[in-house]
């Protein structure tokens, strides 16, 4: 009863909020059009928020601000979010999480609740058609993981399919049409929330599903390390010819001589041991043939929050340890290595430049617990002047908002 009134209430208010003069005057004077503007979410107090972030240059006395120039409040914390061709917003709930929502400023948010007997998992995608939204989901019968499939302009649910695991999250489309998923594989109950169970009992994974055949399953590899929870995911260069381990190609996967990219991975290590935690892997790589984990020369804390790819290094946030961690391939584009931490205080959010930028222009945007910087594709500063986050706690994902 209770959840239905939680539902009834937002239902109800979301126009009200939705129509609420969200575009603040003083964002508005002070936004430089130079600098980029972002979709994020945050929390301000107690509430929380999804829209777009200003970066302003530096006009006030306090320098450089990230300030609301459009905002939604919503009922709980948002995860991931994307920006549709209209301007409109996808975001959807934090796992385990019950909304989904798509706003656009100016009009009423369409909110869509889940059904009762599964949880979103915090990520969602476009078909490559455009006809239907992908969402990671948990079936709480058996605590299998779905892609549910979803008309793109009800966001109605019109099939489910099984990503072979547990707790699915991230998930990217691939050149050939594919599905590439990251099952997180941590047991998990709707009633005790975020906490992790049975960890003994982890099955995490990288999966391949083939939506053109109802989501069937072509392709499933672990890393040897079954503490290591595989969350999120980010294209990366292509990886050299001639590299391709013989005998370790498997029915729908790559062909001889057929290009690949690099995938990598964000890890996060649920070892029970400290120092086995503290020293984990935070990025893992899959070239199409197999996946394995990059070695740092540092500890880590076992903890990869967000990744992105700078054009040249795929870039991994660790916020337990305050910076950004560098990955680049090998002069031969054999292998993946170690390039550096770049420091910031609880970094997490990244978000790369587009390809169609300017090569001397920022590559990368971090936001951290109370500031935002850029890098360029080196990974050093790019030379834009940090911004104050202010009262605004950043949360876990942003994106670089459309002609910014």
């Amino acid at each position: 009863m209770r959840e239905l009134l939680h539902r009834r209430q937002w239902l109800q208010q979301a126009l009200g909020w939705a129509m609420l003069p969200a575009l603040s005057l003083a964002a508005r004077a002070q936004a430089n059009g130079a600098l980029p503007r972002f979709i994020a979410a945050w929390q301000n107090g107690a509430q929380q928020h999804i829209g777009q972030l200003a970066w302003t240059g530096a006009t006030t006395a306090s320098g450089p601000q990230l300030l609301p120039l459009q905002s939604l409040e919503v009922p709980t914390r948002a995860h991931a979010l994307q920006q549709e061709a209209s301007g409109a917003i996808l975001a959807v709930a934090r796992r385990p999480g019950d909304w989904l929502v798509r706003w656009l400023p100016g009009q009423a948010a369409q909110w869509l609740w889940i059904e009762p007997d599964r949880v979103f998992n915090g990520h969602l995608l476009a078909s490559a058609d455009g006809r239907h939204i992908y969402t990671t989901e948990t079936d709480l019968a058996d605590s299998q993981g779905l892609i549910g499939v979803r008309d793109a302009r009800s966001l109605e649910k019109v099939a489910e399919w099984r990503t072979g695991g547990m707790d699915p999250h991230q998930l990217l489309l691939d050149s050939d049409g594919s599905l590439i998923v990251a099952n997180g594989g941590i047991p998990t109950q709707s009633e005790t929330g975020r906490r992790k169970l049975r960890l003994d009992h982890m099955d995490s994974s990288v999966v391949r599903l083939a939506p053109q055949d109802q989501g069937a399953l072509q392709g499933q590899w672990k890393l040897s390390d079954p503490r290591l929870s595989l969350r999120h995911l980010a294209w990366g260069a292509q990886v050299q010819s001639g590299q391709a381990r013989p005998g370790q190609a498997r029915p729908g996967q790559v062909r001889p001589g057929q290009p690949r990219r690099w995938l990598g991975v964000a890890l996060q290590a649920e070892h029970d041991e400290a120092e086995a935690k503290l020293n984990a892997p935070v990025l893992a790589v899959f070239d199409g043939a197999s996946l394995r984990t990059v070695a740092a020369p540092q500890a880590l804390a076992g903890y990869g929050g967000d990744i992105a790819f700078t054009g040249t290094a795929f870039a991994v946030s660790c916020p337990r340890v305050n910076g950004v961690a560098l990955f680049a391939p090998s002069p031969s584009g054999a292998d993946i290595q170690w390039q550096g931490l770049q420091p910031l205080a609880g970094a997490y959010a990244l978000a790369a430049t587009p390809p169609s930028d300017p090569p001397a222009s920022p590559r990368l945007w971090v936001g951290g617990a109370s500031e935002a910087f850029a890098l360029d594709a080196a990974g050093q500063a790019a030379g834009v002047a940090p911004a104050s986050l202010g009262a605004i706690q950043l949360d876990n994902h942003w994106l670089r908002a459309q002609g910014s």
